[in-house]
């Protein structure tokens, strides 16, 4: 509560109690000094309105820069290796150029929407600088921190939707921190409105050329490629797979762990992709006989010297060459997935059963291949094909007497058209 008293000297000073402590450990408390009573009155009660509405901030914690606190900020988080490396990578390349000296009381939520315009539309997406732009909208010649010129030159300006995002959401986190503590009002990310992500369709491979890519690889690599093309695990569940997760009683895989492109990791992506997978019947011989001779904690599909394999680099060795040798269509690691998926859902398999199967979170991702549903369009084909919607079969006749504007007369007669009697 606020003390109010008169000085020796005639002045009236007043005095607030501060919700936060000294390095002593006793209470702070700041004091305002002024002629009139009534100043320093209206001082204290505005002040007391703000602690107790948790909006009073220190004005010396908000002098701390971006730098500062994401230091003290990132030594209180619990992240895992790999999501550790994309926060760095966000901050070294996008945030920290821009805001890392900025005090946090002095980010305002206006420059952060131009930060994100210039991102989308001025950036150099290969060195992440702003360079010239030229009339055209193309990049134009600039140099990189090599002091060579950057190979972004002649290319259009702008990073892609999922940068851009990730940037922004790794600066928010920071933010949202920083106001929980105390040192902000509010987070002035929050809710920023961000350049949107666009769904590719979904990639699958037919049977004949899954075959054809099978045919190609041969031994454990082709017994797990096409057991991932049933299945339909992500990329680092199945190459994270563990000797100990496949019961060979009930023919299931227990998806529990994943490889990383930093190693081996005992969670999945979601709550949802902790589950288990049949094995189809077809495999079972084989698989059989891969894992008989593993350790409970051996990896079913190590990489070459017994380590975990980084998807990108199983995709580049093993999956691609096969690949481009069967002659088929372009695929990625995660296309396996999306096969297993489309092949199901033409199959006649509910959405529902899929979504379990691939260990989606929402639903609304497993929609995705709704559209390989069998009949899922056979009403609109028999609405084509009931009211004969070939135009060129028309037979174009003169209108009767009752019929409306814009029909086809014969040749010579007057044509009304449409709304010509409109003011």
């Amino acid at each position: 509560m606020a003390t109010i008293r008169k000085l020796p000297s005639g002045l009236w000073q007043a005095t607030v109690v501060l919700p936060v402590k000294t390095p002593s450990g006793r209470a702070k408390r700041v004091t305002k000094t002024d002629p009139l009573r009534k100043t320093v009155g209206d001082w204290a009660t505005r002040m007391e309105a703000a602690i107790s509405s948790g909006t009073w901030l220190d004005p010396k914690s908000a002098e701390i820069t971006l730098s500062e606190w994401r230091k003290r900020w990132a030594a209180s988080r619990i992240a895992d290796s790999a999501t550790a490396a994309k926060n760095e990578s966000h901050w070294r390349n996008h945030v920290e150029p821009v805001w890392g000296g900025h005090p946090l009381g002095l980010i305002t939520r206006g420059e952060l929407k131009t930060w994100v315009a210039r991102m989308h539309t001025e950036t150099c997406p290969r060195c992440r600088q702003r360079p010239p732009i030229s009339k055209a909208g193309m990049i134009g010649k600039h140099l990189r921190s090599t002091g060579k010129v950057c190979a972004g030159v002649g290319e259009s300006p702008g990073l892609g939707p999922w940068t851009i995002q990730g940037a922004v959401a790794h600066l928010s986190a920071m933010l949202s921190a920083a106001a929980d503590d105390g040192l902000i009002p509010a987070n002035p990310a929050a809710g920023l409105k961000l350049p949107k992500t666009s769904k590719k369709p979904v990639f699958w491979w037919t049977r004949s050329e899954a075959a054809a890519i099978v045919h190609e690889l041969g031994g454990i690599d082709a017994l797990m490629v096409e057991l991932n093309m049933h299945v339909g695990m992500r990329p680092g569940e199945l190459l994270g797979l563990r000797r100990e997760f496949v019961d060979t009683d009930v023919w299931q895989l227990w998806v529990y762990g994943v490889a990383t492109r930093s190693g081996w990791r005992p969670y999945g992506k979601s709550s949802k992709s902790h589950r288990a997978v049949p094995v189809p019947v077809h495999l079972r011989e084989r698989l059989l006989a891969h894992v008989a001779d593993l350790g409970a904690g051996d990896l079913v599909y190590p990489a070459p010297g017994g380590g975990v394999w980084d998807d990108r680099n199983w995709s580049q060795r093993i999956l691609e060459p096969a690949v481009k040798r069967a002659g088929v269509r372009r695929g990625t690691a995660y296309d396996t997935r999306h096969t297993a998926a489309s092949w199901l859902v033409q199959a006649g398999v509910s959405l529902y059963k899929v979504q379990a199967l691939l260990g989606h979170e929402k639903y609304s991702t497993t929609e995705g291949y709704a559209h390989l549903a069998p009949g899922v369009f056979d009403d609109v084909m028999g609405a084509w094909s009931s009211t004969g919607l070939d135009v060129r079969a028309q037979t174009l006749t003169a209108p009767g007497p009752h019929e409306g504007v814009g029909t086809v007369k014969d040749p010579g007669s007057s044509v009304r058209k449409p709304g010509s009697d409109l003011r």
